[in-house]
C-alpha cells in the first residue's frame, strides 16, 4: 500500500538517498528516518504533510513552502514503464525521484547530482562540494559568496538558462515592497501595518516562484535560499559585513553526511526569511554573472 511506510535495509536507503534524493534536507531527514518514504525503492514516495511538518518545526512556517514545492515540482512519478516521470502522484504524496523532475534544472550545483535530465543521476561530487568550500573563508559562508557560487555554476553548464531581464524587471517593480517587507524599522517609520509587509512579502513570493522556472539563475538562488532560511536562524550562523554567513559544518552535514545539524528543530525556519535570502542571492548571482560573462 502507497500508506504503508517502506522499511528498507541500510544499503537500499542509501543508495535511494544518493541516486534520488539530491536535496540537503530531504536527504538528511530521509536518512535520519524523520520522513517515511512509501511506494517503492524504485518509484519513491513521501507525504506532503509530513515535509510541512518538519520544515515547520521551531514554531516557523518553512514548511509550508517546502509542502508547495513537493506538490508543484514533484507531482509525477513514475510510470509503470519505469523510464519517466510521467504517472501524477496519489493524493496527498509526492515523488523523491529529484533528479529529472520538474525542479530539476540546468546550471545547478552539480554536488549532489549529474545530469539533471536523467532519473538516478544522484551522486556526491566532492570535488563540486569543494568549490563551494572554495567560497567560504574561516569555515563560514556569506550570503554574497553563495551567489557568487551560483554564477560560477551558470557559467560551466552550456545549457544554462539566464534570461538577465527576469531579476531585473522582478526588482525593478518590487525592491521597494520588498524593502518594506523585512524592514520593520522602515516599516514603522512609514506607518504600515504588519498586514501590508505580508502582502508584500506575498507577492514577492509569487513572482519568485514563478521565474524559478523560467531562469536558472533564480531556480538556483531559490535552492540556496532555502538552505539559508534553514541554517540561518541557528546558534552557528554568523554576521559578516552586514550578512548572514553559514558555519560550513552544517552545510557539510548536510551534503556530504545526509545528517541535519543538532537542535535544528529548536529554531523558527520561516519562508518569509526564504523571500530575502533568495533576492539577495539573485542580486549577488546576477552580479558576478555579468561580472563573468562580461565581453
Amino acid at each position: 500500500m502507497l500508506s504503508d511506510k517502506l522499511m528498507l535495509d541500510a544499503q537500499t536507503m542509501a543508495r535511494v538517498v544518493e541516486t534520488k534524493v539530491t536535496c540537503p534536507f530531504l536527504g538528511g531527514v530521509v536518512t535520519q528516518e524523520l520522513l517515511s518514504i512509501r511506494g517503492t525503492a524504485n518509484n519513491p514516495l513521501a507525504a506532503i504533510e509530513d515535509v510541512r511538518r518538519l520544515g515547520n518545526e521551531g514554531g516557523g512556517d518553512l514548511g509550508d513552502l517546502l509542502a508547495f514545492f513537493a506538490a508543484g515540482n514533484h507531482a509525477l512519478m513514475r510510470s509503470d514503464t519505469g523510464d519517466a516521470l510521467d504517472e501524477p502522484a496519489p493524493a496527498g504524496l509526492f515523488s523523491l525521484e529529484l533528479p529529472g523532475s520538474q525542479g530539476s534544472h540546468p546550471g545547478h550545483s552539480g554536488i549532489l547530482q549529474g545530469d539533471p535530465r536523467k532519473l538516478d543521476s544522484g551522486r556526491l561530487s566532492k570535488e563540486d562540494f569543494a568549490r563551494l568550500v572554495g567560497f567560504a573563508k574561516g569555515n563560514f559562508l556569506k550570503r554574497s559568496d553563495a551567489g557568487r557560487f551560483i554564477a560560477e555554476n551558470l557559467t560551466r553548464d552550456a545549457n544554462a538558462k539566464v534570461t538577465g531581464h527576469s531579476v531585473a524587471e522582478l526588482l525593478a517593480h518590487d525592491l521597494g515592497a520588498f524593502v518594506e517587507a523585512v524592514g520593520p524599522a522602515l516599516i514603522s517609520r512609514l506607518m504600515h501595518s504588519p498586514e501590508h509587509a505580508a502582502k508584500a512579502h506575498q507577492a514577492l513570493e509569487q513572482k519568485l516562484t514563478k521565474l524559478l522556472g523560467e531562469d536558472n539563475l533564480v531556480g538556483s538562488a531559490g535552492e540556496f535560499g532555502l538552505l539559508f532560511a534553514f541554517l540561518a536562524p541557528g546558534p552557528d550562523t554568523k554576521s559578516i559585513d552586514g550578512e548572514p554567513a553559514l558555519f560550513m559544518d552544517n552545510v557539510e552535514a548536510m551534503f556530504v553526511h545526509k545528517r541535519l545539524p543538532n537542535g535544528w528543530e529548536t529554531w523558527k525556519k520561516s519562508r518569509a526569511d526564504w523571500v530575502v535570502h533568495t533576492t539577495w542571492l539573485m542580486l549577488s548571482a546576477d552580479k558576478e554573472y555579468r561580472r563573468l560573462t562580461a565581453g
